[in-house]
């Protein structure tokens, strides 16, 4: 995969040093997309002299009013992101991969963006719900919260690892469109399954199947025969026959 499909995003950034040596780290090991997500502050002088030798990524950086907007313009396929609160049985979807992980995870092609929280307060909850898997970076209980510029020199570490020693697979990585489609049939086969459990217990079990699909970096082959599977399994507890089912 080429760097140039990778986007480095902070939401909400709230100081203009901080973008700042966020650009530095990003040009360090070699990316050049960087976009703010409505910034709580400006690109000023503070930015570019902590930038040093990266004030090309600041003058080439994007400004969008929303993620939404963002990933529509950008065409983005995979959304990562980052988190210093980690979720547990009762909110799944913040349950996150540790960064290490990311060396050796075969990545997906096509635009791919990494988002970060502003400072205070991190990705919000509603943010998480468009990120497709989510990643957070192992420090002390005494004070887990890194910087944001520390953060995004850590991913950026990460990532140039994993792209130097990635290597051609005789496989196709599984497209945004085919996971959703996946998902959208396992939901359908969970809202029969769970009949009978309340709104929030479904929730949860809702969670679980997105992050399953998601993390499992499951092949186009792999994903179309789960489908298949999938609505004969609908099929069959609808007492129809498959071709009739779809």
């Amino acid at each position: 995969m080429s760097e140039k499909h990778i986007y480095f995003v902070l939401v909400r950034p709230m100081y203009s040093g901080n973008i700042g040596s966020s650009a530095r780290v990003i040009k360090n090991f070699g990316f050049h997309c960087l976009v703010l997500i409505s910034p709580l502050c400006e690109i000023n002088a503070e930015s570019y002299k902590f930038a040093v030798h990266a004030k090309d990524l600041l003058l080439s950086s994007k400004i969008y009013q929303s993620i939404d907007i963002f990933i529509e313009e950008e065409k983005i396929d995979f959304v990562v992101g980052t988190t210093a609160r980690v979720g547990g049985d009762k909110n799944p979807r913040r349950n996150a991969i540790l960064s290490q992980f990311i060396r050796d995870l075969e990545l997906p092609k096509g635009n791919i963006a990494i988002l970060f929280g502003n400072e205070e307060t991190g990705l919000t909850n509603e943010e998480l719900e468009k990120v497709d898997l989510l990643v957070t970076i192992p420090t002390s209980d005494i004070y887990p919260s890194l910087n944001l510029s520390h953060a995004v020199a850590i991913i950026a570490y990460e990532l140039s690892l994993n792209l130097r020693k990635s290597r051609p697979l005789p496989y196709r990585f599984s497209t945004k469109e085919e996971r959703n489609i996946l998902i959208d049939y396992l939901l359908e086969l969970a809202d029969i399954v769970l009949e009978e459990f309340g709104e929030s217990r479904k929730r949860i079990y809702r969670d679980i199947l997105f992050n399953w699909v998601n993390r499992a970096f499951l092949t186009g082959r792999e994903v179309h025969s789960l489908i298949g599977f999938v609505r004969r399994l609908l099929a069959r507890m609808k007492g129809l026959r498959f071709k009739k089912y779809g």
